[in-house]
């Protein structure tokens, strides 16, 4: 956080306050969306990336543990990464 708000010549409270009104969550949580997003549009789009561990997933997409990533997919997505991998190799 304190990187962006340099980047936009800011503080990091006031930078936090913004995220948490226009975004309704914290900054950690809307990062961390950002990369399930990210992460999802990857295993849809490329065949290669669905073969990588979870763990190989997380890491590429930025998470500093599989456990944190799996955790936030789930929340975001209902499913397990496996699970999903899965869902998308049987359409």
């Amino acid at each position: 956080m304190n990187t962006f708000s340099k980047k936009l010549k800011t503080n990091s409270s006031y930078f936090s306050k913004i995220i948490n009104i226009y975004k309704g969550k914290n900054f950690t949580n809307y990062i961390n969306d950002l990369r399930v997003d990210y992460s999802i549009e990857k295993l849809q789009n490329d065949k290669k990336f669905r073969l990588y561990s979870i763990e190989a997933i997380s890491r590429e997409v930025g998470f500093g543990s599989t456990q944190s990533f799996s955790r936030a997919f789930t929340k975001k997505t209902g499913l397990t990464v496996s699970y999903f991998i899965k869902n998308i190799e049987n359409q």
